[in-house]
């Protein structure tokens, strides 16, 4: 009780700090990836993909808390970083907001919805409104979201946003096909656009398929080759 606003003032200063780095790199784009399932091994992916071609930085292993993100920042932010990929994380409603107001993300991903955390959401209509907070930011700053929409959940949203869908089957807007799984992995195509990647990975299970497929959808719109 008696440290509570020390501490509470100690987490201001270094919010504040933070806000101000991002404030300071105009041309820093951030991708915020959310979800109740699926968002810290889409952040993983998509920052390696993007790394081919941009200076990037993501929160580390799962750090997706409004301090983490502030620790991030004000650890791993450089002058050269051309992309922050944030990870967000929610156990109550406004928790993405929270760290919305201190990122302001451009992009963002929503992998998927459950019953995680039910307990402290307290209703599924709580968790989907909290994790399309994010999506509410997106669209205020005038950027896209890429959803999940083989998520039913997400699916019964995607026409309130300026929205990219992708999925396994159904129609979206990028979509894999000739899903093969074995005891080396999985190989798949991704078709986006005009275009149609062929790839391969150890990584198993049709989760994953939809965790790189949103990796990539975003990546070609950030001019990623193929190859790369």
């Amino acid at each position: 009780f008696i440290n509570k606003p020390i501490e509470k003032s100690i987490n201001n200063y270094y919010i504040n700090d933070a806000k101000k780095m991002i404030e300071q790199s105009p041309d820093l784009k951030v991708i915020g990836v959310t979800g109740s399932y699926g968002k810290t091994t889409t952040k993983f992916i998509l920052n390696r993909i993007l790394s081919e071609k941009y200076n990037t930085v993501c929160t580390p292993q799962s750090f997706n808390t409004p301090m983490g993100v502030v620790r991030t920042i004000r650890e791993k932010l450089q002058p050269q970083t051309e992309i922050f990929v944030c990870e967000m994380g929610a156990k109550n409603v406004g928790d993405i907001k929270e760290i919305c107001d201190i990122v302001h993300p451009k992009h963002s991903i929503i992998t998927s919805i459950g019953e995680q955390h039910l307990e402290t959401f307290g209703s599924v209509e709580n968790i989907i409104k909290t994790k399309f907070e994010l999506a509410d930011e997106v669209k205020n700053n005038g950027g896209k979201v890429y959803l999940n929409v083989y998520n039913q959940y997400i699916a019964e949203k995607q026409g309130e946003y300026d929205s990219i869908t992708y999925s396994i089957d159904g129609k979206a807007d990028i979509v894999a096909k000739n899903v093969k799984c074995d005891k080396n992995g999985l190989s798949f195509t991704v078709e986006y656009k005009d275009k149609k990647i062929k790839l391969t990975t150890e990584l198993l299970g049709s989760h994953n398929v939809l965790n790189i497929m949103a990796a990539v959808g975003i990546a070609i719109d950030m001019g990623v080759s193929e190859n790369d």
